[in-house]
């Protein structure tokens, strides 16, 4: 399995601690929010992680370097993160994308089991989720019977979205090789081809569940604990549910 993490965001909104580090760097516990990633991917046995870089991408570079332990990792950066989002960080990495792909974003962190769990869910494509709640933001998925039936993003949600069936998406997908190839990598193309770089990677799995080209299996999170770094609030909760926790 390889995994691919996107991290080549600038973390505006945790400034001024990402003025001199970049957002996947700042410290949790005394360590790198992509270190506890790193360490978790290869404790479930990932043995090659892609990282897609960008906003000061050399820190990440000299930090990390080639191995982590014996895992693998290659870097890809994207010299216009300043005009593009995820979509097109993604789209960079589209040679090393044609395997079974771990897909998550550089600003989480999480238990190591929460992968071992995705990973043995039986559908071959998923999205680990869990139930909406009002403080949260972003994608939602709606499903039946355990698979997506539609993905919306946070700009499509209009006033009158009712959320009381919605799951919140973690940001940690499973793809399967057959799905990258014969779908995904298609319709990543096609949203870079159209100019449409400013777009989240969840557009293109929300065409694909649209167009029936994807049956996108929903994995709850249960007792698992997890947190997306976007604010100092974050960090500071982060801090506390992660204190009696091994990562």
């Amino acid at each position: 399995m390889k995994a691919v993490i996107l991290a080549a965001g600038g973390g505006t909104r945790l400034r001024p601690l990402t003025n001199r580090v970049p957002k996947c760097l700042v410290e949790v516990l005394g360590k790198p929010i992509l270190e506890h990633e790193l360490a978790s991917l290869q404790q479930v046995g990932v043995d090659h992680c892609v990282i897609v870089v960008g906003y000061l991408c050399e820190l990440v570079r000299e930090r990390f370097g080639a191995m982590f332990g014996d895992m693998r990792l290659t870097y890809v950066t994207n010299e216009e993160h300043l005009k593009t989002n995820n979509i097109y960080s993604l789209w960079l990495a589209r040679h090393l994308l044609a395997d079974d792909i771990l897909l998550l974003d550089g600003d989480l962190l999480f238990e190591p089991e929460l992968i071992t769990d995705l990973m043995g869910q039986p559908h071959a494509d998923a999205a680990v989720v869990e139930a909406f709640q009002p403080f949260m933001n972003g994608t939602v998925i709606l499903s039946e019977h355990g698979v997506a039936t539609s993905l919306v993003l946070g700009a499509n949600q209009s006033a009158g979205f009712r959320y009381n069936d919605a799951l919140k998406t973690v940001n940690i997908y499973k793809i399967s090789q057959g799905t990258m190839r014969e779908h995904f990598l298609p319709k990543l193309d096609w949203f870079v081809t159209e100019g449409l770089t400013e777009q989240f990677y969840e557009a293109v799995l929300a065409g694909l569940i649209s167009e029936g080209k994807i049956q996108l299996g929903v994995h709850q999170t249960g007792n698992r604990r997890w947190i997306e770094v976007d604010t100092k609030e974050d960090l500071a909760n982060a801090e506390d549910l992660f204190t009696t926790v091994q990562l």
